[in-house]
């Protein structure tokens, strides 16, 4: 679930439910932001550079989510943080899952 506050032993990237829903920001619980912790992964296999010593590959018990792909802000949209008419938080955290059909500013219309 996002925000939980954990640390992947896999990436090292904390899972900050801020970064979650506005995922250009950096700051946080994480110095970079969540595209440029996926762009660092996809490089050197880390969130961050600071990350790199902890990281380990995933085990078996840690499937990717076979509909998981990394953020491309071509396709997927998101609040800017600053605006003053930013949505209430979901109850459900689910729908900030960008990757997934219930992806909650999903424009249906772009398909």
């Amino acid at each position: 679930m996002p925000g939980s506050y954990e640390i992947c032993p896999v990436c090292f990237w904390e899972d900050d439910g801020v970064q979650f829903r506005w995922p250009t920001m950096a700051g946080g619980a994480n110095k970079v932001s969540l595209i440029e912790a996926q762009r660092n992964y996809q490089d050197f296999g880390a969130c961050d550079e600071h990350g790199r010593r902890y990281v380990r590959p995933p085990t078996e018990d840690e499937p990717l989510d076979p509909a998981w792909r990394p953020i491309d802000l071509t396709r997927d949209s998101f609040e800017d943080w600053p605006a003053e008419n930013r949505a209430p938080w979901p109850d459900d955290h689910s729908v900030l899952c960008w990757w997934l059909p219930t992806f909650w500013r999903r424009d249906h219309s772009a398909s």
